[in-house]
């Protein structure tokens, strides 16, 4: 675990913001499933999970569009919307497939709100989907409430779904923690004037030890020490 700094030791947080893929799941596996059947369906090679990884961030259709990209397919916005909009009917057969929780997240989860500190996950994920992941690892009766990328917010790096949660929880940016896992989670939290807690591991293109963050931790199972809600960290 990373040294926190000196504005984080400040922080006693009243709400705690989670970020949903490569955060709390590990979703790649069933997100590049569905993104490699949308490419067969246009004679299209596939790609490995591994790249599909470095590819998840600011939401499906911008997936879409890099899946495309990086088999030298540049798509119009109008196929663009006609994939986005196949790759949502594929992807909704794969929500759990394959993918796992993150370790430590259901205990992260569970801990938080057994302290009485709101919970929210914020997520560029549409929020049907997101709803169907988090029931399936029974995650949802510890969370107070899900904005999702299709909520009439702009997506993260924008603040305005954090802020959404926010008002929602009742609690104000300055009291909230976003725990997430790239550049993103981290631009969107500055921009909300939210402290952010990055977690090794994620879906990010670059080291999350040098992004910044207010702290970084090896995996959830840190999360509980560092709110102080245990006594014990693992490093």
């Amino acid at each position: 675990m990373s040294e926190p700094s000196k504005a984080w030791r400040r922080i006693q947080p009243a709400a705690v913001l989670f970020d949903l893929d490569g955060t709390l799941v590990d979703s790649a596996p069933d997100i590049a499933a569905a993104v490699n059947e949308l490419l067969t369906q246009d004679g299209i090679e596939p790609h490995p999970v591994s790249a599909v990884r470095k590819m998840i961030g600011h939401g499906l259709e911008k997936l879409v569009e890099r899946a495309f990209e990086a088999r030298s397919v540049t798509l119009s916005s109008q196929a663009l919307a006609g994939r986005h909009a196949a790759m949502n009917k594929v992807y909704a057969r794969h929500l759990t497939d394959l993918t796992t929780l993150r370790p430590g997240s259901a205990e992260a989860v569970r801990a938080v709100r057994a302290d009485g500190i709101g919970c929210a996950v914020v997520t560029n994920k549409p929020e049907a989907f997101s709803y169907t992941i988090l029931a399936h690892f029974d995650l949802l009766p510890d969370i107070e409430t899900v904005v999702g990328g299709d909520s009439g917010y702009p997506k993260k790096p924008a603040p305005d779904m954090l802020l959404a949660a926010c008002d929602r929880l009742g609690v104000p940016p300055g009291e909230t923690v976003l725990v997430g896992d790239s550049g993103a989670d981290l631009a969107s939290a500055r921009a909300a004037g939210i402290a952010c807690i990055l977690v090794r591991g994620g879906y990010c293109d670059r080291p999350v030890d040098e992004l910044g963050a207010d702290l970084v931790i090896a995996d959830l199972n840190a999360l509980p020490a560092v709110l102080g809600l245990t006594e014990e960290a693992s490093p």
